[in-house]
């Protein structure tokens, strides 16, 4: 099960467009690159036994992983924009809505450890029968993981916009809850993608 996901520090970045209903209502949408870090610890406890002859020896096995995971998405968010506070020159707006995603690609890096509890030789040294005996570790690889390809959320948020000569300069905040369990492998294992972004725009 994955234990902790601590998000790092991303990017986002594209071209959006904005359908006005009414002064007040609008609908916005766009095209945009989205890149998600997170770090993460993983454990997994299963049994495990060895037999050599006549004797057999059953017992725990934990792993461990702690990684960095960098995903990148191309995005389509439909939000609805309201306008509730609005002046010749500014407004500021509330947004709600719902946001696509595929996956372009992902980088995975960190170490896994590999320890085994329950081994019957341990009491023979002293040890308690609870003792990890560490057996293995090293670099996570790749394919440690599988992820989706598509992920489709919730975007709420809002935001103001300031006219400036012509245009309209906007600064948002929005929050994404997806809610597709991106990870195919570890069987099992459930993570949903989650951002608080800050967003910066020129609208022409």
């Amino acid at each position: 099960k994955v234990d902790k996901a601590v998000p790092i520090p991303g990017f986002t970045g594209g071209i959006g467009g904005r359908y006005a209903f009414t002064p007040r209502l609008s609908l916005t949408t766009g095209l945009y690159f989205t890149q998600r870090n997170s770090a993460y610890t993983y454990t997994e406890t299963y049994p495990g036994d060895t037999a050599v002859g006549v004797f057999r020896d059953t017992y725990l096995v934990h792993t461990r992983q702690n990684g960095r995971l960098d995903m990148a998405h191309l995005e389509v968010p439909l939000l609805i924009e309201w306008a509730f506070l609005k002046g010749p020159q500014y407004e500021s707006h509330l947004t709600f809505g719902v946001q696509a995603g595929y996956q372009l690609f992902y980088r995975l890096y960190g170490d896994i450890e590999v320890s085994l509890e329950g081994l019957d030789f341990l009491p023979i040294f002293g040890f308690s029968p609870q003792t990890r005996l560490i057996v293995a570790r090293g670099p996570l690889e790749k394919q440690t993981i599988v992820l989706t390809r598509g992920d489709f959320g919730l975007t709420l948020g809002g935001g103001n916009r300031f006219q400036m000569n012509k245009h309209w300069m906007t600064f948002d905040i929005r929050y994404y809850h997806g809610l597709v369990d991106i990870f195919k492998k570890p069987s099992g294992t459930r993570f949903y993608n989650g951002s608080i972004s800050f967003l910066l725009g020129y609208w022409l």
